[in-house]
């Protein structure tokens, strides 16, 4: 609700005067905590990028998924390469790390089959 009602303001401040000339959709009419409260409960969705489902951990932790060879522990030679690996959620895009973390297991199988 804070990060709504701080945008709104920050939207209404003299300098966008000319450049925001009002809000269309959920947002366009809301006044009281309650309305941002019933916008965000009915608007708010998953951005599609879930982390931490298969977490990885150290090899000899008794948590996790994957250890840092990406390889599922208590199984054979299967490995899990995506977003899910990741212990903790990023402040940002996935995007980014999926890419590194998908460039060092291909280092990491490369060097399994040589």
């Amino acid at each position: 609700r804070e990060g709504v009602q701080k945008a709104l303001n920050f939207s209404k401040a003299p300098v966008w005067q000319n450049v925001i000339t009002g809000f269309v959709g959920p947002l366009a009419n809301v006044t009281t905590d309650a309305e941002v409260d019933d916008v965000i409960r009915n608007g708010s969705e998953c951005g599609l990028h879930p982390v931490g489902t298969a977490a990885m951990s150290p090899k000899d932790a008794s948590w996790g998924v994957v250890d840092p060879d990406l390889l599922v522990k208590h199984v054979s030679g299967l490995r899990i390469v995506d977003a899910s690996i990741m212990p903790f959620i990023p402040s940002g895009h996935t995007q980014v790390p999926v890419y590194l973390i998908a460039e060092r297991a291909a280092d990491m199988i490369k060097n399994t089959w040589q």
